[in-house]
């Protein structure tokens, strides 16, 4: 066996989310010299469940003795629902982990930079090449279309979320760690815990990026829809800039009865500057694979 390609598959598939426990049968696959083998995963995430099966091959040059992870087709199980299917094709690089393919088929996008492909005469076929470029964007499924063999069509949306998360009164906001740990989850495409502003009261949500819409989705404790408008958080800073300036007021009369003195000099405040990402275009690279395999698409 390889060692190496052995490290490289196994750390590809940690990477992916498949967890560590599935380092040693793969192992024990690799050690048997098979030119092709598959191997079953489960995963829960909270009441849903995942089965897949990975597709492994080696590689045309023996000497080599490399050993590939092509694809794998993942079955999701919800309660009181249909089981949903779908195949995901796998690159050298650019690849969305378990958790973002898990979110996808629950009706979730996941926001990543993605190769820009052109098509190409390739052996006397036209394939989708790599051009080198890549672009950021929301990647979903569109389940009112599927290709012939059942897996749904990849969808990319181009959205400034995070100009738009700005406008609303989630005190995660507040703090540049918090923002920044909110943002890294909700591009993953999962529902995050925040703390709505409604007002002086906090109200404990989730919400979700919802890049089809252009819109945040707000869900309460019990998962029901939870109304919460961007207006909102400009009418809070109004208030609280009143009373901050209020405040000021009055400990600037009260420094004056204790101890008069020269007057106190200005002191400006200089206002943050924030950046939004330009989301560049690209087109969908649709893999071509047909050989010993459960037909799919790749998205």
């Amino acid at each position: 066996m390889n060692e190496q390609s052995y490290d490289y598959v196994k750390n590809q598939l940690l990477y992916m989310g498949f967890g560590e426990e599935i380092a040693q049968p793969l192992k024990e696959k690799m050690e048997q010299g098979l030119k092709e083998f598959s191997l079953p995963h489960t995963r829960q995430f909270g009441k849903d469940q995942t089965d897949s099966v990975l597709y492994f091959s080696k590689g045309d040059d023996q000497q080599k003795d490399l050993t590939f992870f092509n694809r794998f087709d993942v079955t999701l199980k919800q309660g009181g629902k249909e089981d949903l299917k779908q195949t995901f094709f796998v690159g050298q690089q650019y690849n969305y982990t378990l958790q973002e393919r898990y979110n996808m088929m629950d009706g979730r996008f996941a926001y990543r930079e993605q190769p820009k492909v052109e098509p190409k005469e390739v052996n006397g076929e036209i394939k989708m090449v790599p051009t080198g470029d890549t672009y950021l964007g929301w990647k979903g499924l569109n389940f009112k279309e599927s290709d012939e063999y059942g897996n749904f069509l990849p969808k990319t949306m181009f959205w400034n979320h995070e100009k738009e998360l700005n406008r609303y009164p989630v005190k995660e906001l507040a703090e540049p760690y918090d923002k920044a740990r909110l943002l890294a989850s909700m591009q993953k495409g999962n529902k995050v815990n925040v703390t709505v502003m409604k007002g002086e009261e906090e109200v404990k949500a989730t919400v979700a990026a919802n890049p089809r819409m252009q819109r945040f989705d707000f869900y309460d404790s019990n998962g029901q829809s939870l109304i919460v408008k961007p207006v909102e958080k400009q009418k809070l800073a109004q208030t609280e800039n009143q009373g901050q300036a209020q405040g000021k007021q009055d400990g600037a009369k009260q420094q004056q009865q204790v101890s008069p003195g020269p007057d106190q000099k200005e002191q400006s405040q200089q206002a943050d500057k924030k950046e939004s990402q330009k989301a560049g275009v690209g087109d969908e690279q649709k893999a071509n694979l047909a050989k010993a395999r459960k037909p799919g698409i790749r998205v």
